[in-house]
């Protein structure tokens, strides 16, 4: 399976030698999380699909699938770099509660999340508050760097010192 990722570049999977077979119905008479989603994304004429990176690996099974049901047209992929603690896994509740409810709950300005997404996605050279405007106004996914970000205990403390 041979597709264009917009973050990730040009891919070339082999879903059967990489995966080999793969469940699209479940033992309780449902379809399984490939089949759905193809299904879902048809169902709702889903054009661009943008993902975290630790997903890239569906994308070709997806297809797959999607083009054995004749369905289309493709979506456009984007997978991009995950957020990961300081152990180099994807951020979860065991690097603390950095939920954004949480943040919000403590007053941290959006700005101030915005600002920080700004300066892992190289809208700024610095962590600065931005509004959501300022954002989107220097965001460039071709400049944008491919690998993943580690959420510091710095990133946290900037985050709350504007609360």
């Amino acid at each position: 399976m041979a597709f264009d990722d917009a973050c990730a570049g040009p891919q070339r999977q082999d879903p059967a030698r990489d995966v080999g077979d793969f469940v699209v119905w479940t033992r309780r008479g449902q379809p399984a999380y490939q089949l759905a989603v193809v299904v879902d994304d048809h169902r709702q004429g889903v054009t661009q699909v943008v993902r975290g990176d630790d997903l890239l690996g569906s994308a070709a099974r997806q297809l797959l699938l999607m083009r054995a049901l004749g369905l289309g047209p493709e979506p456009a992929y984007t997978h991009l770099p995950l957020v990961v603690g300081g152990d180099g896994r994807r951020l979860a509740k065991r690097h603390g509660d950095t939920r954004l409810a949480t943040y919000q709950q403590t007053g941290v300005a959006a700005e101030r999340v915005i600002g920080l997404l700004g300066w892992w996605c190289g809208v700024a050279a610095e962590r600065v508050p931005m509004s959501a405007a300022e954002f989107c106004g220097g965001f460039d996914l071709a400049s944008m760097a491919r690998d993943r970000v580690t959420f510091t205990e710095e990133d946290d403390g900037w985050l709350r010192q504007g609360s």
